[in-house]
């Protein structure tokens, strides 16, 4: 196997949820399970909103469903409950959702080319780390990154770490786009497994060095954009 696109890149930083393990679905779900005894209208708006807004850390949507949702003021025990319910889901859903094809392959491939392997998620940190574990694939990463950093800040750690390195950002919304933009590295855009959308799609094909399906698309492949 050989992966001739990112050769060029000493750094790659992955997203987790829709690029290496398929959630995005069952994690936008979960939002809505973990606000139950909400009326369905404002349940389906806040699911709506989440689909929309993917990549965005819990720690901030769950504020918003209070106080844009929920038409409350702020409660930080109810704010706690929503966090404990939403923690105990994604531990299920992790545990048995699909790796993406190509994920393990792509990954066993550039570890061997002592490539700096690194995951920036809006996920949280210590779950992700538990998970990665769980999953068998924490050995292929020099770091795994999440909330409550945000995407931008758990990036621009990485990239403080290997000044002046080539680093490429592999992403499936348009909070991943964004955080690549931002710190001036190249994006490529993995459309798969998206709950963006249409429009967040098109903008992110049309940002991105890169649109791929799934990440056997990098492996034996020298397709540029």
């Amino acid at each position: 196997m050989k992966t001739p696109f990112l050769s060029q890149y000493d750094i790659i930083i992955f997203d987790c949820d829709g690029v290496l393990i398929d959630v995005n679905l069952l994690k936008c779900e979960a939002f809505g399970i973990a606000v139950g005894g909400y009326s369905s209208e404002i349940v389906d708006k806040f699911v709506n909103h989440c689909r929309k807004t993917f990549g965005i850390s819990r720690y901030v949507k769950f504020k918003e469903f209070l106080i844009d949702f929920a038409k409350e003021p702020f409660q930080e025990e109810k704010y706690n409950i929503f966090l404990n319910n939403f923690a105990k889901i994604c531990t299920e859903i992790y545990g048995h959702a699909n790796i993406t094809p190509g994920t393990k392959e792509l990954l066993l491939e550039l570890s061997n080319q002592n490539k700096n392997l690194y995951v920036a998620s809006g996920g949280d940190g210590e779950e992700l780390n538990e998970v990665f574990i769980h999953r068998k694939l924490s050995n292929f990463f020099s770091g795994i990154y999440g909330s409550p950093k945000t995407k931008l800040e758990c990036t621009s750690e990485i990239l403080k770490n290997h000044p002046g390195k080539k680093a490429v950002f592999i992403g499936d919304a348009i909070s991943d786009m964004k955080t690549a933009k931002e710190h001036h590295i190249d994006f490529i855009y993995m459309s798969k497994y998206t709950v963006q959308s249409e429009e967040q799609d098109l903008i992110c094909k049309n940002g991105a060095k890169m649109v791929i399906s799934t990440l056997e698309e990098l492996i034996n492949s020298d397709r540029n954009k």
